[in-house]
């Protein structure tokens, strides 16, 4: 009897223990785009002038940040 509880024990400390200890490393990467200012109005302006505007993104993630696409509205 005291060896079937001894064994129950242990198993639950092992099943418990190496769940929590294999999670806890295990932190996924992943990027994340944050842009201060996504979002700016142009003046208007005479056909063929040119405009520029500097938009910043920043990765606040801990992974590389691949920008693959860009829409203008």
């Amino acid at each position: 009897m005291k060896y079937r509880l001894r064994a129950a024990c242990l198993s639950l400390f092992l099943i418990v223990g190496l769940s929590v200890f294999s999670y806890g490393g295990a932190e996924e990467s992943q990027a994340k785009a944050v842009i201060s200012n996504n979002v700016f109005e142009f003046k208007p302006v005479l056909d063929g002038t040119k405009i520029d505007h500097d938009f910043i993104i920043q990765n606040n993630g801990n992974a590389t940040l691949e920008i693959e696409k860009i829409e203008t509205g």
